[in-house]
């Protein structure tokens, strides 16, 4: 039963001035035995922060959660990114808490934090072992309180150019990176505020100033534009104390009004276009709707999802099984001023076009003509859809749906405090998941026809085109449409002016963490079919769900004779794996699936096949009626394989635009060579592979005998084992896999993949190094990398990134299974800054290597690891993670306490001594992807000595490398 009780009462003067004074109760809401129900208190300071506090003993972690009601859309013309710009500059210490100490408080807890903005708010979270729910509320206090005490130009220039960094390396160097951006000029009017993307301009970021940078931070930053979340294993009582302790202090800013912008509309449609490094053409049309919580948004939700939300739907049956695009879907995402209902389809290019293209002539009236087509073609599918698609079946199914995902989406503290936040500064009245169900369930055929006609049926809409380079010496560029214009003082800034808050060094110390709490490490069974299917599973029931992983080793290394020509056999095989089965088509086994609101989804790669199965617990048996007659009697169906093959063929061709997939491939071809993991699927490959191939790859190598499955979920050894009886009808068979390769120690020399003209370049400094295991060198390794690249607070990243501001992220690590194991430095950089990022990169390398670890980094490595315990084990995913550790490379339950007891036994000259035997900058790989011409110009301008490297390394020469 939800009992939820509301605090509102007439009251004298007297009475109200002393209630003001301490935190007062708007709301309790209690649990609901279904689950139904998140359970929370919601509080109210006299300075106007809200306070909601969700107490979960499930696990002993928690979420301290603060979302402030800011995002770009309160910026003015002339000043875009400022949001986002400030959410960086939140990380840059305060009055107590020097720079990046926030980072490093939290990582040396065991938790992990970040921020995030969006168009309407910005949001920080720090997910925490429970013992340091106080230290992480006197963080969010400080810089909330304090933040500009401490900010400083040098910080405010490092931050900027960390987010121009960010904007090279996620908009401009990726494939359709700057397609939203145009989108947004496009759809909405100049000035209306979400015209520009949240990153802003680079230009506008430029022309920014610390003070425009202090005027943000008093005007949108206050307690009373606030809402602080706190979610987990907490005391309500003693968690509620300590926010008025921190925050209850700080002044209540200016007053914030909701905002108000008129309905955007389209009479007609408005079409923009832009060329991009890609392959396949994207075409993205959108049509204004409603805010979010409108009463229209769950009804446009379900006409989204019925129109093309999965290959059930008329654009996939019109677009991709007719083999036109590569991807067609359709969604709807509502916002606080209003909602985007949006077509996408990344279209296969006609042959005329291909022609033009490869032939360097006629690109755009080629382009233009199949565009067009595609335009013809996408709004008779709307007219078709209004006649044959709003269906009772086809609604019913996304309801299923929709309740699966909100479950899934509450199954961590995390995602509690999101979305108790979400509801918070979206609604400001009671709201639950019962609300929010409510909301779909009640939507009929009759409101999804209502809306269809009401904002799609004849409705305009933007367009935006994207269309290939015709030269390779072309690159996306931003465009900012207010470049140059004369900027007038915004009257939201008038009048502000900084007053420090007076505290004392003793009142406003760091607080000591409580003592911790004793990781819930989960319980599991095991047991083995009659088959030699090994199974590994545990019970748990914070959310009425289950899920089941199958993994089945082999991949691409089962691979022999003939077939070793036919790469990626593997992935092809789990791809027809997801086309239906024997018994229905693969329309007909989607619509099984989402009736139950089910998933099942197989995938493959270089070493083994996985199976993935997820459901609400009432729909257990179902799903694994389906997947019973999936998986042993899969379809293999001829046109279903002529479509996935082309779609294969046409996604590499897209992915060989894209930066990272070409340094990822080019590194592994590097360091592995002519080995399964070194090479990768061709076009040559994937022709030559056919049905039968696919057919012989499932009678060959899917057995028992190599699989292992996972269960985790809201049932027991006893009740899911009858059910998994159909599995002994699996027939095992001998799968020989092949032996590890013992790879040849590499000499260190510099390779470029050329990519002209990208404004960002991928660098990767690596070398092979152990394979997997739980308790040994290994483990070790992992441990010693942590201070050079394993967090924000490595030594990489601090100098590279926040020092020099070459970077938006640099990371090194270990990584390793049965089969192979590397070592590698990886980030992208500066295009101007190429080689100086690489100098960087390798002088940091050798003087840790040289040096080694100081006392201090030692007890920061050992307390952020020994601490994440508590971390390891909330989620459904993260138990089904350790079991499957635990099954795939047998061990005992309890090695995470022998690696606790290895970690803390550690010394400084344990370490010392084990980075030098793991590290070797003379046996690395260097591999850059970026321009080659701008990399050449600047290593042979550095002319540095060979001691800046060492002495097998050349700073004049290095080799060019293609990706087929």
């Amino acid at each position: 039963m939800i009992r939820k009780t509301f605090f509102a009462a007439t009251l004298t003067v007297a009475a109200f001035s002393f209630i003001q004074a301490q935190p007062q109760l708007i709301e309790k809401v209690e649990p609901s035995p279904d689950g139904l129900t998140i359970p929370y208190e919601k509080y109210k300071l006299s300075n106007g922060l809200t306070v909601i506090i969700n107490e979960d003993h499930s696990d002993p972690v928690a979420t301290v959660m603060i979302t402030y009601k800011v995002g770009s859309n309160r910026e003015s013309i002339g000043k875009s990114g400022f949001a986002h710009l400030f959410e960086h500059m939140m990380f840059e210490g305060s009055k107590h808490i020097a720079s990046h100490e926030h980072f490093k408080i939290i990582a040396e807890s065991g938790g992990n934090m970040n921020g995030n903005t969006t168009e309407d708010r910005t949001q920080y979270f720090n997910n925490i072992p429970s013992n340091q729910v106080e230290v992480a509320l006197w963080l969010e206090a400080d810089r909330m309180g304090y933040l500009l005490d401490s900010l400083t130009s040098k910080k405010f220039e490092n931050q900027r150019a960390t987010v121009k960094n960010e904007k090279a390396q996620n908009q401009e160097n990726q494939p359709y990176g700057l397609s939203s951006e145009i989108m947004g000029q496009t759809l909405y009017p100049f000035k209306h505020p979400y015209s520009w993307s949240v990153i802003g301009y680079t230009d506008d970021l430029n022309r920014a100033s610390l003070t425009d940078v202090k005027n943000f931070f008093m005007r949108w930053y206050g307690p009373n534009n606030a809402i602080l979340t706190i979610a987990g294993d907490v005391d309500v009582k003693q968690t509620l104390a300590w926010v008025e302790k921190y925050f209850g202090n700080i002044k209540s800013g200016p007053d914030v009004k909701r905002m108000k912008v008129p309905p955007v509309s389209l009479p007609v449609d408005k079409y923009a276009s832009y060329s991009d490094r890609i392959y396949l053409p994207l075409t993205t049309r959108v049509f204004p709707t409603v805010p979010a919580y409108h009463k229209d948004e769950p009804a446009l939700d379900c006409l989204a999802d019925m129109m093309g939300g999965g290959n059930n739907s008329i654009f996939y049956k019109n677009f991709v099984k007719t083999e036109k695009a590569a991807f067609a879907a359709t969604y709807n995402n509502n916002k606080e001023l209003g909602g985007e209902f949006t077509i996408v389809i990344a279209e296969y290019p006609s042959e005329d076009a291909l022609k033009s293209f490869y032939e360097k002539k006629g690109v755009t009236v080629a382009y233009d003509k199949m565009f067009k087509e595609m335009e013809e073609q996408t709004k008779a599918t709307i007219d078709e859809f209004e006649k044959t698609g709003i269906t009772d079946e086809a609604l019913q199914r996304v309801k299923a749906k929709r309740e699966a995902a909100l479950l899934g989406g509450v199954e961590s503290v995390y995602g509690k405090a999101e979305t108790l936040s979400n509801w918070q500064w979206q609604l400001d009245r009671p709201f639950n998941m019962k609300d929010e169900l409510e909301r779909v369930n009640k939507v009929t055929k009759d409101d999804v026809i209502r809306v269809f006609n009401k904002y799609i049926k004849g409705a305009g809409s933007a367009v935006v085109n994207v269309y290939p380079f015709l030269s390779e010496k072309d690159s996306a560029k931003s465009f900012n449409p207010t470049a140059g214009m004369q900027l007038k003082d915004d009257p939201e800034y008038a009048g502000l002016n900084f007053a420090p808050l007076a505290d004392s060094p003793e009142s406003w110390k760091k607080p000591a963490a409580q003592a911790p709490k004793t990781p819930k490490v989960p319980d599991f069974y095991t047991a083995t079919l009659k088959n030699g299917l090994k199974i590994i599973g545990t019970k748990t029931t914070e959310v009425p769900t289950v899920q089941i992983n199958i993994n089945m080793e082999g991949g691409d290394l089962v691979l022999t004779g003939d077939e070793l020509k036919k790469n990626g056999l593997a992935e092809g095989t789990a791809d027809m794996m997801n086309e239906g089965s024997q018994k229905y088509t693969p329309e007909q086994f989607s619509a099984e699936l989402d009736k139950l609101g089910s998933y099942i989804s197989y995938g493959a790669g270089k070493e083994a096949t996985n199976i993935s199965i997820y459901c609400l617990k009432k729909n257990l048996d179902a799903t694994l009626k389906l997947f019973e007659e999936q998986f042993l009697h899969p379809r293999f169906d001829e046109k279903d394989f002529k479509r996935n093959k082309k779609s294969s063929r046409e996604n590499l061709a897209q992915e060989k635009t894209n930066s990272d997939y070409l340094a990822s491939m080019a590194f592994a071809s590097l360091m592995y060579g002519n080995t399964v993991w070194g090479t990768h699927p061709t076009k040559k490959n994937i022709i030559a592979i056919e049905l039968a191939d696919i057919k012989s790859y499932y009678e060959k190598y899917y057995s028992p005998s190599v699989a292992k499955m996972t269960i985790v979920g809201d049932v027991d050894q006893n009740e899911i084992m009858p059910k998994l009886e159909f599995l002994n009808n699996w027939q095992a068979k001998e799968v020989k896999i092949s032996a590890p390769v013992a790879l040849a120690p590499v000499e260190q020399q510099i390779y470029v993949v050329d990519k002209i003209g990208a404004p960002s370049s991928i660098i990767i400094v690596g070398q092979p190094s152990l394979t997997y295991d739980a308790t040994g060198d290994y483990f070790k390794n992992s441990v010693s990398n942590f201070v050079l690249g394993g967090g924000f607070t490595s030594r990489l990243n601090l100098n590279i990134r926040e020092e020099k501001g070459y970077t938006y992220g640099i990371y090194s690590g270990f990584s390793g299974d049965k089969y192979k194991g590397e070592f590698a430095i990886r980030g992208a950089f500066k295009r101007k800054e190429t080689m100086n990022s690489l100098v960087e990169i390798i002088k940091e390398t050798d003087k840790y290597i040289k040096n080694g670890l100081t006392d201090a980094d030692i007890e920061f490595t050992k307390n952020s690891i020994l601490n994440r315990a508590a971390m390891r084990y909330e989620t459904n995913g993260q138990k089904a993670g350790f079991l499957g550790n635990i099954l795939e490379n047998n061990l005992s339950k309890d090695y995470p306490l022998q690696q606790a007891q290895i970690l803390k036994g550690m010394s400084k000259a344990d370490l010392d001594a084990q980075i030098k035997k793991s590290l070797d900058p003379s046996k690395m790989i260097i591999l850059m992807v970026g321009d080659k011409v701008a990399i050449k110009k600047q290593m042979e301008s550095l002319n540095f000595s060979a001691k800046d490297f060492n002495d097998k390394i050349s700073l004049k020469k290095f080799k060019e490398i293609d990706v087929d």
